[in-house]
């Protein structure tokens, strides 16, 4: 394998680590865009998609009659606009799991094959007649202020 083909392939190994770090599980909630008082359906590319890092995700309840609102947490994307589309044109989310109770997260990525069009001679990538690679990523565990306090007493528990 050439060099230039190692860092390629590095490069894309080192992007599928960093889009692991995104909360696939808020896929279909609602976020609130404060500058223009709306909202809308979380799609995948809006994840990872710093445009929207820190917009308020919620999940709306009905008691009775009445409707509420509840902040579930944020989006904290890193990737453009761009390279969050990019992205999803080359590989397919196909699993995640969100953080465990310990704070275990893992997302499992297909890689879709690549095609050329005989007449256009366009690339593009599909799925299907099957992805070319599972790509099984697993990112850092997240300790939360709570996990910490039961840290602790536990070692006070333990000693």
């Amino acid at each position: 394998m050439k060099n230039r083909e190692q860092i390629k392939k590095l490069r894309d190994y080192a992007e599928l680590a960093w889009a692991a770090y995104g909360y696939f599980h808020l896929v279909g909630k609602k976020f609130h865009s404060e500058s223009d008082d709306t909202q809308r359906e979380i799609i995948k590319t809006d994840i990872l998609d710093i445009t929207y890092k820190k917009f308020k995700v919620a999940k709306t309840t009905h008691i009775g009659n009445e409707q509420r609102e509840e902040t579930i947490g944020k989006l904290d994307g890193d990737f453009g606009k761009e390279q969050a589309k990019r992205f999803f044109e080359r590989y397919e989310l196909i699993t995640h799991q969100e953080n465990t109770d310990s704070g275990f997260s893992a997302t499992l990525f297909g890689e879709k094959r690549k095609q050329k069009n005989i007449e256009s001679k366009e690339i593009s990538y599909t799925s299907e007649y099957g992805y070319m690679n599972y790509i099984l990523s697993f990112r850092g565990t997240e300790f939360k202020l709570e996990q910490i306090k039961d840290l602790i007493n536990d070692y006070y528990i333990w000693e």
